[in-house]
């Protein structure tokens, strides 16, 4: 199964199958500026209530942010991010872990030169793959695509869908973090060279 992202934008897209159908929406609302932005994932359905997947909730001033779901176990429950998606040990890392519906643990991980990769932790198998490809067939035939490569998997694709969101959301703010660290270095030396030249 193949899921693209129409746009590339974890906080704004909606996935869509090799056939046109959209299967989730992702929307991002923040009520007023003070409050926290909080993403909805929804799937097509007749009412609200069936078409709700998850909202996350992304807390200010340094708060974990929260997920309200009930893809875990079928009851609607709240909890905080990192213990849906947790990490092992102690070391910095982006890798995070999460329990699947099926009792099984998997992984998201980054892989170099794509996207994120999901592996089944006991046996290692890939089981769904974020990456760009040139599509044959279907509605996007001839386009390029980022999005979701889903094998065949006993593991519910709405908590694949969730837990991918919620890793791609972050792994781009860090991108956009480290972007706007290296450019305040870049313009550190220009201005303390300035500086250095008028007091002079």
């Amino acid at each position: 199964m193949r899921l693209y992202l129409v746009p590339n934008d974890p906080e704004r897209t909606t996935l869509v199958s090799a056939n046109g159908v959209a299967h989730y929406q992702v929307t991002t609302t923040k009520t007023h500026r003070l409050a926290p932005t909080v993403l909805h994932i929804r799937r097509p359905a007749d009412s609200e209530d069936d078409s709700f997947v998850a909202d996350v909730e992304w807390k200010r001033f340094g708060a974990h942010p929260t997920v309200r779901t009930s893809v875990l176990d079928g009851m609607m429950q709240e909890l905080q991010v990192r213990q849906l998606l947790y990490k092992l040990g102690k070391h910095f890392s982006p890798t995070r872990y999460f329990l699947g519906n099926d009792d099984e643990e998997y992984k998201w991980k980054p892989e170099k030169g794509s996207g994120h990769v999901l592996t089944q932790l006991k046996s290692g198998q890939p089981v769904a793959r974020f990456t760009q490809e040139l599509v044959k067939e279907g509605f996007f035939r001839g386009e390029r695509k980022w999005g979701l490569q889903i094998a065949p998997t006993t593991l519910d694709i709405d908590m694949i869908v969730l837990t991918f969101i919620i890793m791609e959301k972050r792994r781009r703010d860090r991108v956009a973090a480290d972007g706007m660290r290296n450019q305040e270095r870049d313009e550190d030396p220009v201005e303390g060279g300035c500086e250095g030249g008028m007091g002079n």
